[in-house]
């Protein structure tokens, strides 16, 4: 009778044990068991890690698409209910209202592309931030005589969870960022808003003096697109 108990006890174990564990399809199940099989106890059991996520985020500038409108070279507006930009590969896209797909736009066909943005509809261009780099498309914050332009960014960051020092995120993520940059009225020359006001103010010769104290007197955060617009629309009023 004690040991019937005991046998009991190991069958119980077992089974509650068995119930917590991800069972494998096809292949891998036949070969978990045939590890587990072996005479000598030597085999390797595969285990399987459930705890990836996936991924967050999204290479679009917007998390859904929205209505927009399209203006061709050929001098043509078209009028699209779902559509983004995708600023990783640098690409328009937009939902096909009959298939639902999402479809590319030939964007060397494209002037410029509108896109609402729940209040009111922001506009895109296409810029060459290098001479020998390919043209992709920015939002336009001012236009006024200068130019300011926000492009988007997106830092694509790998999941971490695995090791004593991992970061402890299961999921890949699409990361937004942005750049600020500027062009003078009168000017061809792209330039890059950074942080450092020195870097700044070196982008408006002769006028060197005006631009600090401005700068200086509204406390302007350069990194902040509302600062380098404030700063543009000074300089053209000058």
């Amino acid at each position: 009778m004690r040991t019937l108990i005991i046998n009991l006890g190991l069958i119980i174990t077992v089974t509650c044990t068995a119930q917590s564990v991800s069972v494998p399809d096809g292949y891998e199940a036949k070969e978990n068991l045939r590890e587990l099989g072996s005479v000598d106890g030597t085999g390797n059991v595969k285990t399987f890690d459930n705890r990836y996520e996936g991924v967050k985020g999204t290479p679009y500038v917007f998390e859904q698409f929205r209505q927009g409108e399209l203006f061709l070279k050929n001098k043509k507006k078209v009028v699209v209910k779902e559509l983004n930009y995708n600023c990783v590969e640098n690409e328009i896209a937009y939902i096909d209202p009959a298939s639902k797909v999402t479809m590319l736009i030939n964007r060397f066909q494209v002037d410029l592309f509108m896109i609402h943005d729940g209040t009111k509809m922001i506009t895109f261009v296409p810029v060459r931030l290098k001479e020998d780099a390919e043209t992709i498309f920015a939002q336009v914050l001012y236009n006024k005589g200068s130019m300011v332009y926000k492009v988007y960014q997106k830092e694509f960051v790998k999941a971490n969870y695995e090791g004593g020092y991992s970061a402890d995120r299961k999921y890949d993520e699409f990361v937004d960022k942005y750049s600020l940059y500027f062009m003078k009225q009168g000017d061809h020359i792209l330039y890059k808003a950074r942080k450092s006001k020195k870097h700044v103010i070196a982008a408006f010769p002769g006028k060197e003096s005006e631009i600090s104290s401005f700068i200086k007197s509204n406390k302007l955060d350069l990194k902040r697109e509302e600062s380098i617009v404030k700063l543009l629309e000074y300089y053209d009023s000058l």
